[in-house]
């Protein structure tokens, strides 16, 4: 994946955050759910085992950098 992808992939995750919390949404539950789905929800079929933990910490990554805004 090329770099400039890898960036407008992180602004998208950030701005989704941004305006869940904008509708009222708490990005730290979504951060624990998403976490929760992609650990042990079957019905996420699209989920790759192995690449859960780089999801869970690109996820957290977003929400670290949605707080420093």
């Amino acid at each position: 994946m090329s770099a400039e992808r890898v960036v407008h992939l992180e602004q998208a995750l950030v701005a989704i955050l941004a305006a869940a919390e904008q509708k009222g949404l708490d990005a730290d539950e979504l951060r624990r759910q998403a976490t929760g789905g992609l650990i042990g929800n079957v019905s996420w079929r699209w989920v790759t085992a192995e690449y859960v933990p780089g999801a869970i910490d690109e996820i957290e990554s977003a929400v670290w950098m949605l707080r420093r805004l």
